[in-house]
């Protein structure tokens, strides 16, 4: 009985590490991205990033500066070169930066490059996409892929639009996935909700740590790991027939 006990720990505590091997906690590379993540308690409750405060790829620093000036501080990339910015598409493009430089779970999509093209295909809900398209459809932006379409002032450092063509996002993007599978690059890929993608907004435990990258099997982080006590179970069944 008691060597029957002990198997069972030893496949649950083997089913543990699986479970914590399966999400990549490597933040992707950037000049204001740590190399891994980890709690930021200094982050303020009262910001854009706050949801991130448990575990985290950005630092407290970080999160101040995209609350405070949006993208200016961070990456001199100025989102009103066109027109003032609604309210409520500067909340969500705070949200998004939040997202990009503080999300944990990115590690499974970075790339083998350099800053400028960080991660490739990560799946992003449709809503989350969505939500961003229609707060900020209205608004006036002179640039369509944000990592393209941007020129560098070497007097000033500050980031230009390359066209100077100013047009509103339903026209740069027409829709929520045109608007995510665009704007930087391939980046990010609109995927069906509650299709193992990623959301941009939340509260509580964060729940992109349950997105895995291998989708085209169908698994999710959820699905292996409930398959997983499954077979755990029968297993610990058997045993105690003995």
């Amino acid at each position: 009985m008691v060597f029957t006990l002990v198997v069972i720990i030893a496949l649950f505590t083997l089913a543990n590490q699986m479970v914590v091997q399966a999400a990549d906690l490597t933040c992707i590379i950037g000049p204001h991205h740590k190399a891994s993540p980890s709690p930021e308690p200094d982050i303020r409750a009262d910001t854009a990033c706050s949801r991130y405060s448990s575990l985290s790829c950005c630092t407290a620093n970080t999160s101040h500066s995209i609350d405070k000036q949006g993208e200016r501080e961070l990456y001199n990339r100025h989102w009103d070169d066109c027109s003032v910015i609604s309210t409520e598409c500067e909340r969500y493009l705070k949200v998004e930066s939040c997202f990009f430089s503080c999300d944990p779970y990115f590690g499974q999509w970075k790339t083998s490059q350099t800053e400028e093209l960080p991660l490739a295909g990560l799946p992003v809900c449709a809503s989350s996409c969505d939500e961003w398209f229609d707060a900020c459809k209205d608004v006036p932006v002179c640039a369509q892929n944000w990592l393209t379409d941007f020129k560098e002032d070497n007097e000033t450092g500050r980031l230009h639009c390359v066209t100077k063509t100013c047009r509103t996002f339903a026209e740069w993007y027409q829709n929520g996935k045109g608007l995510c599978e665009t704007i930087w690059g391939d980046g990010y890929r609109y995927v069906a909700d509650n299709d193992n993608c990623m959301v941009f907004d939340f509260t509580g435990d964060n729940p992109n740590a349950n997105v895995t990258k291998d989708i085209s099997g169908a698994h999710s982080f959820e699905r292996r790991q409930s398959s997983l006590s499954f077979v755990l179970a029968f297993l610990s069944y058997i045993f105690l027939q003995f």
